[in-house]
């Protein structure tokens, strides 16, 4: 399912110039797409990081510090969604790493937290995000509920 996000959120996108933010929301379209990116990109560096033999321990980060940091409004959503497209393609490659080695994460706030938990996690983040874009832009899918 992950292999498809990608794609699901260029449907999203459509037209859009990104900088559209919902109602309800703080994030524009482009910042959905930034965080996605980056939430993976940090999942797969930790899965591997453990899988190659580094500690257990995880820190976590505040995704809003993150996306001030980074300027996510600044950044054009075809960099986002080419962005998107990179981590995926690399958290993939991360889960297999992880799988074969069982990953096994301390985790300050979930405690134990296996690979299959990062990876129902990141899978959740990502549709439900898809879903804010698509409710930001009119876009949604009938019956489709993250």
């Amino acid at each position: 399912m992950m292999a498809g996000v990608p794609a699901r959120f260029r449907e999203a996108v459509g037209v859009s110039d990104g900088t559209s933010i919902g109602a309800g929301l703080t994030w524009s379209v482009t910042a959905y797409v930034c965080h996605v990116a980056d939430n993976l990109r940090i999942s797969a560096e930790r899965l591997v990081g453990v899988a190659r033999g580094g500690g257990r321990q995880i820190a976590v980060y505040d995704q809003d510090d993150l996306a001030e940091v980074r300027h996510y409004d600044a950044v054009a959503i075809q960099g986002a969604l080419w962005s998107l497209d990179r981590a995926v393609a690399d958290w993939l490659t991360a889960i297999d790493v992880a799988r074969a080695a069982e990953v096994v994460f301390d985790h300050p706030e979930r405690g134990r937290y296996t690979w299959a938990d990062v990876a129902l996690s990141n899978l959740h983040d990502a549709l439900h995000h898809e879903f804010d874009v698509r409710r930001t832009l009119g876009t949604a899918v009938q019956g489709h509920r993250p």
